[in-house]
């Protein structure tokens, strides 16, 4: 299967921190192959950003395998995005198509204040686990 290269427009949450006030940034991006995942293509946006001495866009990511969970972030208003039943580092951006706009946020709960961008504290459900706390999926 060939690839396909797409050009987006990112609408991105961006906060400095908990205490902040947050807004939305527009980036653009060029020529992004479909077979890559979400994160990668945020991986190439925080590239470009970094060249352009512009802070990266943090988010949450351990072991891209769609194992963990970790990689959660609303992509156009829907938790993990357009594919039910995938995690994000899953999400292949050949869900996507030339021209987009992609509106990416974090999640939004008391339980986890945003620490900056889309990174969000999940410190209470790691709590949860350490008590002994589990859940059966």
């Amino acid at each position: 299967m060939s690839s396909n290269n797409i050009n987006l427009t990112l609408q991105i949450w961006r906060q400095k921190n908990h205490d902040s006030s947050g807004n939305f940034e527009t980036y653009t991006l060029q020529d992004i192959t479909t077979d890559m995942s979400f994160l990668e293509m945020l991986d190439v946006l925080n590239e470009k950003l970094t060249k352009e001495s512009k802070d990266p866009v943090a988010f949450d990511h351990d072991c891209r395998e769609g194992i963990c969970g970790m990689c959660g972030a609303v992509i156009n208003g829907v938790a993990h995005g357009p594919e039910p039943g995938v995690t994000l580092c899953q999400l292949h951006m050949r869900h996507f198509k030339t021209g987009d706009t992609i509106v990416i946020e974090p999640f939004r709960s008391k339980a986890f204040p945003i620490r900056k961008d889309l990174l969000v504290d999940r410190s209470a459900v790691v709590r949860i686990i350490q008590s002994g706390g589990s859940v059966s999926v």
